[in-house]
């Protein structure tokens, strides 16, 4: 064989071998779903309504958003924890957490999850207070899942889905206007992989 036909051959197999890894890297690079909380509601905290019922009706309402702007990738979710905490007096004071039920999002999809939680511990004579006063009662909300990518037939690996320290501020009304809660999650991901995998055929 000639040292021509040689280097020829070599050089064929890097170029497969690096337009193979590219469009393996184009199909599988994914980017983050994107969610916000709405509709955050504490009928207890809102003082236009009078009634026992309401003043004592210690319950939390939210509405989760989330969105999958993938146009070729599928996100399926594991359970979604929410933690909320409630902020005092120079303190972060744990209120419950809230589960949703893990799903699948198909691409390009909205997804919108109710959810509540039934709050036990947390100074209501005081937050009542404050929202009397014109202040606003301030709650934090972490929330943590994992989710994993679909691509034509198969599911990626799952990574860590998280969201820390995102403050909601309730008025007098006892909502809070929705707030985008940015999401974000540790990857090592498949562009790592292959451009491994590229480095060791090349």
């Amino acid at each position: 064989m000639s040292d021509h036909t040689c280097c020829y051959r070599c050089t064929k197999f890097i170029l497969t071998a690096g337009l193979t890894a590219l469009f393996i890297w184009l199909s599988l690079r994914t980017s983050k779903p994107s969610c916000s909380l709405h509709n955050f509601y504490l009928p207890a905290l809102n003082i236009s309504d009078h009634s026992n019922t309401t003043r004592s009706n210690h319950t939390l309402y939210f509405q989760l958003n989330l969105n999958n702007k993938m146009k070729d990738k599928g996100v399926r979710y594991d359970e979604i924890i929410l933690s909320f905490f409630y902020y005092g007096t120079n303190t972060s004071i744990p209120i419950g957490n809230s589960t949703i039920n893990g799903f699948y999002q198909g691409h390009d999809k909205k997804a919108k999850k109710k959810g509540k939680l039934e709050i036990q511990k947390m100074a209501w004579d005081a937050a009542f207070k404050n929202v009397t006063n014109t202040s606003k009662v301030i709650f934090r909300v972490d929330l943590a899942t994992r989710i994993s990518y679909k691509t034509i037939f198969w599911f990626s690996k799952k990574h860590n889905f998280t969201v820390e320290n995102r403050t909601m501020e309730v008025d007098s009304t006892g909502k809070s206007s929705a707030q985008h809660i940015h999401c974000y999650f540790m990857v090592l991901g498949f562009p790592l992989i292959v451009l491994v995998s590229l480095i060791l055929l090349l």
